[in-house]
């Protein structure tokens, strides 16, 4: 499990597993509550994917909408040099 670094919202949890899968992709987490994937190239309507737990709520995935387009890019370098593309 790497640490997503280029995106830091306080009180979630970031990261990328090291031999994950396409298309590119976060998990992020409130701890005891929900756990979603974020397909970070997707648009916002398509981006969030619920692992499990509750819904966060709506204002909470705005929030995390725009910082993964505010860092898009970056977050394409961290995924290509954190996860094994190989598996």
């Amino acid at each position: 499990m790497a640490k997503v670094d280029c995106l830091d919202i306080p009180g979630l949890v970031c990261w990328f597993w090291s031999n994950d899968h396409e298309p590119p992709h976060f998990h992020v987490k409130r701890e005891g509550e929900w756990e979603l994937k974020v397909n970070f190239l997707a648009n916002e309507s398509e981006m969030f994917e619920l692992q499990w737990g509750d819904t966060p709520k709506a204002k909470l995935c705005r929030q995390i909408a725009t910082a993964v387009l505010a860092n898009r890019a970056a977050l394409l370098v961290e995924w290509q040099a954190k996860v094994n593309h190989g598996s």
